[in-house]
């Protein structure tokens, strides 16, 4: 007759246990402060979010990177996040050298598209 109680107590326990642990947060939500990069690949939701990262343009392909890595021109630190519609000149203050264009510190909207990429909705001013 315990045997039901304890099946319960175990699913409980598992339950728990997946929602993360000591120092784990869930992303916030558009309501403040943008998302990392980090967060901005963890989060399941479709919805538009603020996203701030090094903007990194090599080659057509359009990235959000969580870091820079030193070098020059600078390369795309992981994890990072391809880019889809966002049109250049709409980012004030980039830097082009060696075929690289990028800025630093920008702060894109995003929304979820195809094949793990992200559609810029819009440019925040920063």
């Amino acid at each position: 007759m315990r045997l039901p109680g304890v099946v319960v107590a175990i699913g409980l326990l598992a339950a728990l246990a997946g929602c993360g642990g000591a120092g784990s947060k869930p992303p916030p939500a558009d309501t403040g402060d943008p998302l990392t990069v980090e967060q901005l690949l963890a989060r399941s939701a479709d919805t538009p979010v603020a996203v701030a990262g090094l903007l990194h343009v090599e080659q057509g392909v359009t990235r959000l990177c969580a870091a820079i890595l030193e070098s020059y021109p600078p390369q795309c630190g992981e994890p990072s996040a391809e880019l889809v519609g966002l049109d250049l000149s709409t980012v004030p203050g980039t830097t082009t050298a060696g075929g690289v264009t990028w800025k630093e510190g920008v702060v894109l909207t995003v929304e979820r598209a195809a094949d793990g990429r992200f559609a810029v909705v819009r440019v925040v001013p920063t």
